[in-house]
């Protein structure tokens, strides 16, 4: 058998049958700034009513709210053995406690323990810091939480 190159009689088209009436000159997207503007008016609302209707934006944190006659305590190192037991104690002698820890030597099974012990809300908080540390104090101690 002779080896010729094959030479074919037709062109091959590059697009499909299906496209193939169709002109696509022209691919650039029109701008459509009122469309674009909208969009993000909408999610800007939806997001702010989002954020004010959870617990922890703007409002006041329970903890913050001064009652009379009820003491709040902070306990440093209330996640360790001493810490939990004197946080115990403030607890049932129905005080209010803020426990801040940061798990160093403590652990967060006594933290637990006494979030089931005393589940009402207002009672016991957990702030995970270290005091070591003067701006995380000063932030996450002494901001808004407390």
């Amino acid at each position: 058998m002779p080896t010729t190159p094959r030479s074919r009689s037709q062109a091959r088209t590059t697009r499909s049958w299906i496209l193939s009436g169709m002109d696509f000159g022209d691919t650039r997207r029109k701008p459509n700034f009122a469309g674009k503007i909208a969009v993000a008016a909408a999610l800007t609302v939806m997001c702010i009513l989002v954020l004010k209707q959870s617990p922890g934006f703007g409002g006041t944190s329970v903890f913050s709210r001064h009652e009379t006659g009820v003491t709040h305590v902070l306990v440093t190192g209330g996640a360790g053995y001493i810490g939990s037991h004197a946080t115990l104690r403030l607890l049932t002698d129905n005080y209010r406690v803020t426990i801040v820890d940061n798990l160093s030597r403590g652990n967060m099974g006594a933290v637990r323990a006494l979030q089931r012990l005393f589940p009402e809300p207002g009672r016991l908080q957990f702030i995970y810091t270290d005091l070591g540390d003067p701006k995380a104090g000063e932030q996450n101690v002494f901001g808004e939480r407390v």
